[in-house]
């Protein structure tokens, strides 16, 4: 049986590059489930090395070719929404952001905004300002009052990345009530509006944390274990695509193509 262009694609087999130009230009990628992607901080900082670091051409690049391949942007909160009431996830993506970081506002939002995709920030309260104590080498973060402008518009969301950025199944349950509880609270006075959308830390999980997360308040909540929101998916375990700099258009183009079960 001839295997088709997409089928290698999903499987990572050779593709010629005429084969590559007409994925990045002309072939819709059809999978179920919808895909949650994960960016970290944009800019053009030769000195930063730090890992997931996009430049802001990449990362436009990037979004628009997800757009060229027929994929339609939503809200984090609105693939949530779909996922609890059981309605269609299909051809769906949201972009998000972890750890509030500077690059976010000076090279991501712009790009955001220009091709009209909603992304949502998640966000560590305490180090809120300063250089993150958790990522040596990273660009500040966002101060409170840079996060309430960028939300002004509404493209942009924000959800919890807990108070200080702790592994959650490595401290004790009182620090992680606290982590989740106070970071929720933050983030709902800054928000003026409930949040309840949370992202582990660093990805860290386990099912006391998952139990925390709903005692908390949060109605889902964000790993790193790569695969699609398809209507099983347990909302306290959301699978993202970590991007970064070394995605080529065929890796990404394998990220969305591979079906749920492939993962």
């Amino acid at each position: 049986m001839a295997v088709t262009l997409m089928e290698k694609v999903r499987k990572g087999r050779g593709v010629p590059s005429a084969a590559l130009a007409l994925i990045g230009r002309r072939l819709p990628i059809k999978t179920r489930g919808a895909a949650v992607l994960c960016y970290h901080d944009i800019g053009n900082d030769a000195a930063n090395t730090t890992d997931y670091y996009l430049s802001p051409d990449r990362f436009r690049a990037q979004l628009e070719g997800i757009r060229t391949w027929g994929f339609t942007f939503v809200p984090f909160a609105e693939i949530v929404d779909r996922l609890l009431a059981g309605r269609d996830l299909d051809g769906l993506v949201a972009v998000t952001f972890d750890d509030g970081l500077v690059g976010v506002r000076d090279a991501a939002a712009p790009i955001l905004a220009a091709l009209g995709i909603p992304a949502t920030i998640f966000v560590v309260t305490d180090v809120l300002g300063i250089d993150p104590p958790f990522w040596p080498g990273a660009a500040r973060t966002l101060t409170a009052n840079e996060l309430q402008a960028l939300t002004e518009g509404g493209l942009i969301r924000l959800g919890s990345h807990t108070c200080t950025h702790a592994s959650l199944p490595e401290v004790a349950s009182d620090v992680r009530t606290r982590e989740l509880h106070d970071s929720r609270d933050a983030l709902t006075a800054l928000c003026g509006a409930p949040t309840d959308l949370l992202a582990y830390p660093s990805g860290h999980h386990d099912a006391q944390t998952e139990g925390a997360a709903a005692a908390a308040g949060y109605r889902a909540a964000c790993t790193f274990s790569f695969g699609r929101v398809t209507p099983t998916t347990d909302p306290y375990a959301i699978p993202r695509f970590c991007m970064h700099a070394g995605q080529t258009p065929l890796s990404l183009a394998r990220l969305l193509a591979r079906r749920p079960a492939d993962w």
